[in-house]
This record gives structure tokens, C-alpha cells and sequence, in this order.
């Protein structure tokens, strides 16, 4: 199976949310996988899921999807359709919050899920893609003592 994760750059973890994240990551990928991922330069959760599939034999660097430019269109947005199109599932690795002292831009809420109860993330606006493409999506929500609010 082509199993698509993507999610928060690595700045949106503290150290307890990251080894959520990589524990969420090793019970998603399955011997006989590949990793659909997107590269992305500010590392988190595409770089993990990179990392944990070599490690277990998912890792093809075909489905590494990397932008050909950092902006939004001829680079991010075509880089997620890809995403969108080589997955079976996508699977979405977000965080409920900000962790202390993140400096970069806050949003209030997830635009691309309409809701408040995780940061904002391209990842989201993939898996909506992928949705629509007719394809299974899993949001993955951890909490800042890293347990799994929710999952949908």
C-alpha cells in the first residue's frame, strides 16, 4: 500500500510531541509499504516518516515528492496533488497547540479543516485533496502531553 504521511514542520513539536509523532508513524507503516511524503526543508514530520521507512524497508525516494520551488503555486501546491494522487491513505500528524516559545505565524485555527481543535497544516489541505480523489484519510491530533486527542 502507498501510504501518504504528512504534517507539522518540525518547529510546531516539543520534544514530547515529536516521539508521539515517530511512534505514530511506526504503528501507521506496514512491511510491504511505501512512504508517500513530501521532503519538507523544515523538517518534522515528512523528515520522521522519511527516517522510520528506511529504517523498516518502506522508503522509495520516487515517492518523495519534493516542491520545485518554496511557494505556494509551481511548488507546495503541486507537490501536495502529488501527495494526494500517489496514496492510498493519507495520514495527517498534527499538533492541538503551539508549543512554549514558538515564534513563527499563529493561526487560531485549521482553515483547511474548519476547526480549532489542531494548528493549521498544509498536510490538511492535502488529505482534503486526497478526499476528494476518493481516497481514505486519518487525522492523527496529539496533545501536548503527547497522547492522541483524536483521531478521525
Amino acid at each position: 500500500m502507498k501510504v501518504g504521511i504528512v504534517g507539522n514542520a518540525a518547529d510546531k513539536f516539543t520534544e514530547v510531541t515529536e516521539q508521539s509523532a515517530k511512534m505514530m508513524i511506526r504503528r501507521i507503516l506496514k512491511p510491504g509499504d511505501i512512504l508517500v511524503s513530501g521532503g519538507c526543508h523544515l523538517g518534522g514530520v515528512d523528515i520522521w516518516a522519511e527516517e522510520i521507512a528506511k529504517e523498516l524497508g518502506c522508503y522509495d525516494p520516487d515517492y518523495i515528492h519534493l516542491p520545485k520551488v518554496r511557494r505556494w503555486e509551481g511548488g507546495y501546491k503541486q507537490r501536495n496533488l502529488k501527495i494526494a494522487r500517489d496514496s492510498d491513505i493519507v495520514y495527517v500528524i498534527v499538533v492541538a497547540e503551539y508549543p512554549p516559545g514558538y515564534r513563527g505565524t499563529r493561526f487560531t485555527w485549521c482553515y483547511h479543516c474548519q476547526t480549532d481543535d489542531h494548528i493549521k497544516s498544509g498536510a490538511c489541505w492535502t488529505a482534503k485533496k486526497a478526499a476528494n480523489l476518493g481516497k481514505s484519510t486519518v487525522h492523527c491530533i496529539i496533545g501536548s502531553e503527547g497522547g492522541i486527542l483524536d483521531e478521525w
